[in-house]
């Protein structure tokens, strides 16, 4: 979002305010970094802007963010870490903090490309004049290498013990990575020798950064905490699919050579492929996909990790073939649980879970698609919902990573290949067809679940449920059309449930 074009009235006001009643105010850290790295006001949505004042007065801070009628929130007590959050254009986060000494305060921070720093006053004249140069020419580079590093786009701890201060900074790390930034030797080394410690983060902390790295492209990185160890630190079971899902000459987990983490790194590939080849896919589907995914792709990385992970639970042998039979509920159930301790809220566990225990369904539809019925479809669609989207791009991903083939070629190879051609046809049949099913979904029942208990005298439960979604779907294949006929179907299907 550029600045030129754009007005911050809201932020300026506060700003002004601001700078009027504190004697020293300065900007620092990654609003600077993302301004001369990309010459732009950062990101799609929201910006954060971090101020340091002094002297620091609780009271008069309030004052003035609640005198703009603005809400005044306490990040950290102890530290005196505030913050006000302003609606304009866009969303920004104000956050408010104060120092003992200033370079000793920038010297703690994380990276170099953040220890930079700017007066206030000058950042307020680059949002009314949107000129570069008033913050090339003013700003404040402490350790020397904090603009160097951000024009070579390289990652370097401040000092030694970063990483022992706060160990999220190992994924603070990978998420500037994800923009394509690099980090130099020292500081890789420092990652691997604390690692350990992100055990010891909150995991509402960690959660916050693994859905940035998610929803950023990141197979790269991925692939670059998977090199040093990092992935399991963070989600433990990882080591299911990398040591009980590696493939031997007695077990094989999967056609990857290297078995299931091969496998579901490649799918984690894969779905990134697909995001930035949406409209390629799913041409007359595009928007409704993009407006259901967007910001929302951590959700699709998180299906894909678990996916498998069951696998080795419950693999058996029949004759020269492997099966992993029922492996969809024990992936449910590892996910469950490991994302319940990632903190993650229950809707967005319940959408992974749902999808993870679909997640063969697609493929065995299309596998019989000669064969397909109007019910088959109809079900898909009730037990999915709007998860089937979710579902969608991730049976896709899954079927692209089958083909192990040279990066170079993928992209020929995907426009060539007749399966993979088939099959996004067929999803796009499906998307079409549920479009279809929504239409028809806004009909009212012709039964509630009063009229069933009350019918067959049986009280609320998972019964009732399953006859009225036996009647409704009768209604949206055309079956029944009156209450007389839902009655007549419903006692007839009770009968038939009875002898069971």
């Amino acid at each position: 979002m550029k600045v030129e074009g754009m007005n911050y009235n809201k932020l300026l006001k506060v700003l002004k305010d601001i700078k009027k009643n504190f004697r020293t105010v300065y900007v620092v850290g990654g609003i600077l970094r993302d301004i001369i790295m990309n010459k732009k006001m950062l990101i799609s949505n929201e910006i954060d802007i971090d101020l340091l004042l002094y002297p620091f007065d609780f009271n008069l801070l309030k004052n003035i963010v609640q005198k703009n009628k603005l809400p005044f929130v306490i990040l950290d007590e102890e530290n005196k870490v505030y913050r006000t959050v302003i609606k304009d254009n866009l969303l920004i986060n104000l956050d408010f903090s104060t120092y003992e000494k200033f370079e000793e305060d920038i010297l703690r921070r994380d990276f170099t490309i953040n220890t930079l720093c700017l007066e206030l006053k000058y950042f307020i004249e680059y949002l009314v004049d949107k000129r570069l140069h008033i913050i090339t020419k003013n700003l404040i580079d402490y350790t020397g290498l904090a603009l160097k590093d951000i024009k070579k786009k390289i990652l370097r701890v401040v000092e030694k013990n970063n990483f022992v201060v706060d160990p999220l900074r190992i994924l603070r790390l990978a998420r500037f990575m994800c923009l394509g930034l690099k980090p130099e030797k020292n500081t890789v080394l420092l990652a691997i020798k604390n690692k350990h410690l992100l055990l010891n983060v909150a995991k509402e902390r960690i959660n916050y950064e693994l859905k940035k790295i998610f929803n950023s492209v990141s197979y790269k990185v991925l692939e670059w905490m998977d090199k040093y160890g990092i992935i399991e630190e963070i989600i433990p079971e990882i080591k299911i699919l990398k040591i009980m899902g590696k493939n031997t000459q007695f077990k094989r987990f999967y056609f990857h050579p290297e078995g299931l983490w091969q496998h579901v790194k490649l799918t984690y590939k894969s779905i990134e492929e697909v995001m930035l080849n949406l409209k390629k896919f799913f041409p007359q589907h595009y928007e409704q996909i993009y407006s259901e995914i967007h910001s929302k792709e951590y959700i699709l990385k998180y299906i894909v990790l678990f996916h498998d992970i069951g696998k080795p639970f419950v693999v058996s042998k029949e004759g020269q073939r492997i099966r992993f039979f029922h492996h969809e509920e024990k992936s449910v159930e590892i996910a469950k649980k490991s994302l319940q301790e990632l903190k993650l809220s229950n809707k967005e566990i319940q959408v992974i879970t749902d999808v993870i225990k679909n997640h063969m369904r697609l493929g065995s539809l299309y596998n019989n698609k000669e064969n397909l019925t109007e019910r088959a479809y109809l079900r898909l669609f009730r037990d999915l919902g709007q998860n089937l989207i979710y579902l969608i791009l991730f049976s896709l991903a899954d079927r692209l990573s089958y083909e192990v083939i040279p990066p170079n070629v993928r992209k020929k190879y995907i426009k060539n290949c007749s399966s993979i051609n088939e099959f996004v046809k067929f999803e796009n049949f499906v998307l079409k067809k549920h479009e279809e099913y929504k239409k028809k979904s806004s009909i009212p029942r012709l039964l509630t679940g009063y009229d069933v208990m009350r019918l067959f005298r049986i009280p609320e439960g998972p019964l009732v449920g399953k006859i009225l979604n036996y009647i409704y779907e009768l209604q949206l294949l055309g079956k029944v059309v009156t209450k007389q006929q839902a009655v007549k179907f419903a006692k007839e299907y009770f009968e038939t449930l009875k002898s069971r």
